[in-house]
């Protein structure tokens, strides 16, 4: 082929590319592998065989984080789930210099490992991913190792999957620099009718959002993570070349980390790292709670059915989102979150912040439940055009994202104040969408109609008594 020409795209020369093939039904983040069903049964099953090692799973959160140091020194890693176990991280460091890791443990740090597995069907079983997890996860004993964040994607036609690794050492003094650094790893399916500059830019912003939750939004980094059929595997530099071409002047690019399988289509991703000045959230929540999202949910949806029905309007629509930058609209959230150090305060700060992605509405219901908690919905904002998505056509959910808005959780009085933030804020459009109650389910469905249209687990939401909820609307409105 002779390129790939998209408007902000450019072309990347002869080639494959990750638009080769790519499926409108099946991209972004449409088709991951179920969470409930076997990613958390796979992390138990992972964390149980951890169980007097060095190493240990982080909750599953949005991204990790650690002290922010002078610099992080990364190494990574590629085995066969199933495989070869792969190497004790930073090994080749401590065989050098045997202080390496007696330095590490005095200043009372550890590897942040990053983890992303492109699995097969026949992987997506929770015992069986759990299991190779756990094979590999343990191999890493040595140092101390947290797991700080783990992603799993299917790839059609692979047979077992491969596991990425990217070990993160905080190394230097952490006095002078101040803050957290926040770090995560994600990897989307690709998009069809895309240029390669593109794919590049909306998988390293969706990873970027993870951190940009956490808090953080300075010094941001990206290493490219490519999965390909191996027939069509694209040299790390030329794949460094689209991320360079993508991604924002302020992020830096890593060397690109390319994986080829056995099965049909890519996935394009990244692993990120950011700074911020506060310490991750898990206060308790206040009792009077509200919910807030950044804009509002359905620029996947759009995009795809918009590919599909070669509808210009509606594709563009949802481009727009999906390359959309949320630095700014993060900076802004993130200045009403505690400083390190800082003692939470319910009347001033945020108390909760996620990104809304890969789970959609239904990962803000997550998120409350965590707590003890439940979302009651009183307001679904949807992009126009997202909702019909779902039907005919097979898209079950239109809330799923990629990079996608952030969802905030405060008392009322800060959200109004954020609100008014956020409206100064390029790309910025809040909306309420509900409150933190105390139900027995993550989400209950509290806007007084039937949502199934645009989320097809809402049919299975329990539905509540409303003081004026609302539908779900194509726009307009404010915080």
């Amino acid at each position: 082929m002779s390129g790939d020409p998209h408007p902000g795209g450019g072309t990347d020369g002869d080639g494959p590319t990750p638009a080769d093939g790519a499926d409108p039904a099946r991209c972004g983040c449409a088709g991951k592998t179920p969470l409930e069903r076997v990613v958390f049964p796979a992390r138990e099953r992972v964390a149980e065989r951890l169980v007097g090692t060095g190493v240990e799973l982080d909750p599953p959160v949005d991204a990790a984080t650690f002290p922010r140091a002078e610099r992080v020194e990364r190494e990574t890693a590629l085995v066969r789930l199933g495989g070869d176990p792969p190497p004790a991280p930073f090994a080749d460091a401590a065989a050098a210099d045997p202080g390496v890791w007696a330095a590490t443990e005095r200043d009372g740090r550890e590897v942040v490992t990053l983890a992303c597995v492109v699995a097969g069907d026949d992987a997506a079983d929770a015992d069986r991913l759990g299991d190779a997890l756990a094979d590999a996860y343990t191999a890493l004993d040595g140092p101390r190792v947290r797991i700080g964040k783990g992603h799993t994607v299917q790839a059609p036609g692979v047979t077992g999957g491969h596991l990425w690794l990217e070990h993160l050492r905080p190394v230097g003094d952490d006095a002078a620099a101040g803050g957290r650094t926040a770090a995560s790893v994600d990897a989307v399916h690709a998009f069809p009718a895309l240029g390669s500059a593109d794919q590049a830019r909306i998988a390293a912003l969706n990873a970027l959002n993870d951190v940009h939750a956490a808090g953080a939004t300075a010094d941001r980094t990206v290493r490219p993570v490519v999965a390909a059929p191996a027939a069509d595997t694209p040299d790390p530099a030329r794949v460094e070349a689209w991320y360079r071409a993508g991604v924002p002047d302020d992020v830096t690019v890593l060397a690109a980390a390319v994986v080829g399988h056995d099965g049909d289509g890519w996935l394009v991703g990244a692993s990120a790292t950011a700074a911020g000045a506060s310490d991750r959230l898990d206060p308790r929540l206040p009792d009077d709670c509200g919910v807030l999202l950044t804009r509002p949910v359905g620029g996947l949806a759009c995009f795809a059915r918009g590919v599909a029905d070669d509808d210009e309007g509606l594709r563009e629509r949802g481009l727009a989102h999906l390359r959309r930058d949320g630095r700014a609209v993060a900076a802004a959230v993130a200045g009403f979150r505690p400083a390190v150090g800082e003692r939470f305060d319910p009347a001033a700060h945020v108390a909760r912040v996620t990104d809304v992605s890969g789970e959609g509405i239904a990962g803000v219901g997550r998120l409350a439940a965590a707590s003890g908690r439940s979302l009651r919905l009183r307001r679904l904002p949807i992009l126009e055009g997202a909702a019909a998505a779902t039907t005919p056509w097979a898209v079950p959910d239109a809330t799923v994202e990629t990079n996608g808005p952030l969802a905030v959780a405060a008392a009322p009085a800060v959200l109004d104040r954020l609100a008014d933030e956020l409206l100064g804020v390029d790309g910025a459009d809040p909306r309420r969408v509900g409150t933190l109650g105390d139900d027995d389910a993550p989400v209950v469905n509290a806007t007084g109609t039937d949502l199934s249209r645009a989320v097809e687990a809402a049919a299975r939401w329990p539905t509540a008594a409303t003081d004026g909820g609302e539908a779900a609307d194509g726009g307009g409105g404010g915080g």
